[in-house]
C-alpha cells in the first residue's frame, strides 16, 4: 500500500484564482504532498475530455480541477466544464475507473486552508479505493 504522499495527484488551476490561491500556501510555508503536480491553465474548460482518461491511463491516481466557478470571467466556460467533468466521468465508468479519482472544486484566490483539504481529501480517498482493491 502507497504512502498519501506517494499518489500522483494532477492539480488544473485557472490562472485568476485557483493558482493564485495555491500560492498563498507557498507564501504561508504550508506544505503538501510532494506528489502533487500543478498545471496552471487560462481554464481548465479547454482541455478535452481524453486529457483526463489519458492522464489517468498514463499512472495519474486523481486530478483535482480547481476552476473560478461562477466568476469565471469566460463566459459559460464553467456550466460547459461542469458538463465535460459529467462526460468523463460517465467514460471513467465505462472504462472500469472510479469516478471519485476526478473532482471539479473551486477554489479562491485566498483559499490556502481548502486547497490543502482538496488534496488531502483526495489522498484519502485514493487510500480508501486501495484498500478495496486489496481487499477484492
Amino acid at each position: 500500500m502507497k504512502d498519501p504522499d506517494q499518489y500522483k495527484i494532477l492539480i488544473l488551476t485557472t490562472n485568476i484564482s485557483s493558482y493564485p490561491g495555491a500560492n498563498t500556501v507557498g507564501q504561508a510555508r504550508l506544505q503538501y504532498s510532494p506528489g502533487t503536480s500543478i498545471l496552471r491553465v487560462p481554464d481548465p474548460v479547454m482541455f478535452p475530455e481524453d486529457f483526463y482518461l489519458n492522464a489517468f491511463r498514463k499512472g495519474v491516481d486523481g486530478i483535482i480541477v480547481m476552476s473560478s466557478g461562477s466568476d469565471c470571467p469566460y463566459e459559460g466556460a464553467y456550466r460547459r466544464l461542469s458538463a465535460r467533468i459529467q462526460r468523463v466521468y460517465k467514460r471513467m465508468k465505462e472504462e472500469g475507473i472510479d469516478p471519485s479519482r476526478l473532482k471539479l472544486t473551486t477554489i479562491c484566490t485566498v483559499c490556502k486552508a481548502a486547497f490543502l483539504k482538496e488534496i488531502a481529501e483526495m489522498q484519502q480517498n485514493l487510500q480508501k479505493l486501495e484498500e478495496a482493491a486489496a481487499k477484492a
